[in-house]
């Protein structure tokens, strides 16, 4: 009796496809028949291992997780810089995955791998300090959002559009974005005394706030 024949493509194989094609074009153009071509394969290949397009999607965001090389904790004595290096660590990755950040931003980390991750992060703050604290939970989360979001914002390509790439290159520039600011009365206001617009700032601004409170100088006693 001849041994059945194995499998041409396995579940690896279809996730890496469909990366490759969220990273060119997008959630939004990635279908299961665009994903067979790309393959050089039929159609229906990719539902052998999934049984759709939510199904693989939920399955990149657990991959993206689960392969998340979180940072090293020797040398770092406090849980909140920790905390903040973890968050650019984060951002950094979806920087380099900008197609999977709308991805990422619905949907909840599900796998026993992805939430070994979760776990192994919990653990290393705990060890730096943080407190054994049921909102230590929600703050990890709020952490993440914030950086999802942050990400979201500086990388994705807007709702509506065809490519990441077509976007996020042809994007205003933030000095033309200060200088229209400039000429609204209570905005201008806030450039005078200094501002300008920096995602990347405000990303930094952000995560320390959570993490140390808003970083308002004292209010000079009149």
């Amino acid at each position: 009796m001849m041994a059945p024949r194995p499998e041409r493509f396995t579940r690896r194989d279809v996730l890496t496809a469909a990366l490759a094609l969220v990273d060119a074009d997008g959630i939004d153009q990635l279908t299961m028949r665009r994903l067979g071509t790309a393959l050089g394969a039929d159609p229906m290949t990719a539902y052998r291992h999934f049984d759709g397009k939510a199904d693989l999607a939920a399955a990149l965001a657990d991959e993206f997780w689960s392969g998340l090389s979180l940072p090293a904790p020797s040398g770092v004595s406090d849980w909140r810089t920790y905390a903040h290096e973890l968050m650019r660590t984060i951002r950094a990755e979806l920087a380099a995955h900008a197609g999977l950040i709308p991805i990422i931003a619905t949907h909840p980390i599900t796998s026993p791998a992805a939430l070994a991750v979760a776990d192994e992060a919990i653990g290393t703050l705990l060890e730096l300090g943080a407190p054994v604290d049921p909102t230590l939970g929600d703050l990890v989360n709020v952490l993440v959002m914030v950086t999802v979001a942050s990400a979201m914002g500086e990388f994705s390509a807007p709702a509506g559009s065809d490519s990441v790439t077509e976007e996020t290159t042809e994007a205003e520039p933030e000095d033309s974005e200060a200088a229209l600011l400039g000429q609204l009365p209570h905005l201008g206001r806030i450039i005078a005394a200094g501002w300008a617009p920096s995602a990347e700032r405000q990303f930094e601004t952000g995560i320390v706030a959570l993490l140390h409170g808003w970083p308002f100088p004292p209010t000079p006693a009149s």
